[in-house]
């Protein structure tokens, strides 16, 4: 196991938080994390489970997660980061996305 997370591990860490449910309302391809009903975040291949255009296995492909934030951390972890982008199909101001072949290393 390597020091930095991969997909499984972030999954797992996700879904350790109290109350914390896993759904699938956008397909197969996104795992969507609530508590309580609300989202804060999603796991997904690619951008929402689109994939990244390769045709390799889930294995080979980049992860994507979609968190909510405040408002100011996210403009701060963007500024910091390169790259951590707003979130794709979700409130820019309150999410960021992280691509899991970022923390590789980190």
């Amino acid at each position: 196991m390597t020091d930095s997370p991969d997909h499984t591990q972030a999954e797992h860490y996700l879904l350790n938080k109290p109350e914390t449910t896993l759904e699938f309302p956008f397909g197969e391809e996104v795992k969507v994390f609530k508590v309580k009903n609300k989202m804060f975040a999603t796991l997904a291949i690619g951008k929402m489970g689109k994939g990244n255009g390769n045709s390799e296995s889930s294995e080979k492909e980049d992860w994507w997660m979609n968190l909510k934030c405040d408002p100011d951390e996210a403009v701060m972890l963007r500024d910091i980061f390169p790259s951590i982008i707003p979130g794709y199909h979700m409130n820019k101001i309150l999410s960021v996305i992280i691509p899991m072949m970022c923390l590789k290393g980190s």
